[in-house]
């Protein structure tokens, strides 16, 4: 449980997109781990391999759209991609990278659509182990999520519309 605090501690921290990459596996890991902590009971084997499996699925959205946003801004320090953003050569990369983390925090802290796993999860896991998956990750995968998209793509608001699929609010 500490190593999964920690990780939380570091992503909810970071002002680097790798920083949260590290932080983010370091507390995915630990929870695989404690959501399998009966190991003699088949519903705790299939709660830690169902929650692996998404997770891991989570990490590759992730690190894909890190992967982009680098190539679209040539930085991985948030505050040297908002700087980057307004002169970004591949402004459709920098889109593309900034939805597949939209998805991997989606996943990471069970939004809707990306929720499907969470009751099978939590059923499957112990109770204590229950209530910091519902609880700390997603108040963590929630702080990083902020952090990121506050002060990492402050300058993308113009372009939310684009994202979302609405029309940005009239001034």
């Amino acid at each position: 449980m500490s190593f999964a605090i920690a990780g939380m501690t570091v992503m909810a921290a970071a002002t680097d997109l790798i920083v949260v990459f590290i932080g983010l596996e370091v507390m995915s890991i630990s929870v695989y781990v404690l959501a399998g902590a009966w190991r003699t009971q088949p519903r705790s084997n299939e709660a830690a391999m169902k929650y692996f499996l998404l997770g891991a699925f989570a990490t590759g959205f992730l690190l894909y759209g890190i992967a982009l946003i680098y190539g679209a801004t040539g930085s991985f320090r948030l505050d040297q991609i908002a700087a980057a953003i307004p002169g970004a050569r591949a402004h459709r990369m920098l889109m593309a990278g900034v939805a597949l983390l939209i998805i991997a925090f989606g996943f990471k802290v069970a939004a809707v659509p990306f929720h499907m796993w969470t009751p099978d999860v939590y059923e499957g896991a112990p109770t204590t182990v229950t209530a910091l998956m519902a609880v700390a990750v997603k108040a963590a995968g929630f702080a990083a999520f902020v952090r990121i998209f506050l002060h990492g793509f402050a300058g993308l608001q113009a372009d939310w519309s684009m994202l979302l699929g609405s029309s940005p609010p009239s001034r």
